[in-house]
C-alpha cells in the first residue's frame, strides 16, 4: 500500500502537467455550461434527425480518412444501428469496426479492441441537440464533431496497432 505523499518533495513533471491540465479543462467546461441553459428532454424524432446526420458526417469523413492512407465504410443495419470499419494498407493490414447504436438519448460505441463508450445526446436552446461522451470530456460535439471524435478514435486505434506490430 502506498503511503502518504511526502509534501516536502515536488510533484513528478508528467502528474503535476496533468494535474493542471485536469484543472483548466473543470474550469473550461464550467464556462462552456454557463453559456447553455439546462438540458431538456430529446424527442424519439429529434434523436433521429441527429441520428441520420450524424451517419451522414460519418460517411464524409470515412471518405476523407484516404488522405491518411486509411480505408473506411459504415453499414446500417436497421434504422438505428451502424457498422464502421477502418483499415489501412500496411503489411499486414490492420483493421477496426465500431458498432454504433442509436439507444433513446444516447448512442452507444462498441469498438473492436477499443472496448465500449456512450455519447449522451442532450438538447439546449430548445432545438439544437449535441452529443457529450461524459466519460472522457463533456463538450458538446454537433454532429459533424461527433463524426470526427468517433473515426478520431478509430484512426488512434489504428495507429496504435501499427506501432505494436513494428
Amino acid at each position: 500500500m502506498v503511503g502518504p505523499m511526502d509534501t516536502q518533495r515536488m510533484l513528478p513533471e508528467f502528474i503535476q502537467k496533468r494535474k493542471d491540465l485536469k484543472i483548466t479543462s473543470q474550469v473550461s467546461s464550467a464556462r462552456k455550461w454557463q453559456q447553455y441553459p439546462n438540458p431538456g428532454s430529446i424527442t424519439q424524432s429529434q434523436s433521429l434527425g441527429f441520428w441520420r446526420h450524424l451517419n451522414d458526417e460519418l460517411r464524409f469523413t470515412l471518405s476523407a480518412t484516404q488522405e491518411i492512407d486509411i480505408k473506411g465504410s459504415i453499414s446500417p443495419f436497421g434504422e438505428d444501428i451502424s457498422r464502421i470499419t477502418l483499415s489501412d494498407h500496411s503489411l499486414p493490414p490492420i483493421a477496426t469496426r465500431t458498432d454504433i447504436v442509436l439507444d433513446g438519448e444516447r448512442i452507444r460505441c462498441s469498438v473492436l479492441n477499443g472496448g465500449i463508450y456512450y455519447l449522451d445526446l442532450v438538447i439546449f436552446h430548445g432545438t439544437e441537440i449535441f452529443a457529450q461522451d461524459i466519460q472522457a470530456d463533456d463538450t458538446p460535439m454537433n454532429a459533424q464533431k461527433t463524426a470526427e471524435y468517433v473515426i478520431s478514435r478509430m484512426v488512434n486505434i489504428i495507429e496504435w496497432m501499427r506501432r505494436s506490430s513494428s
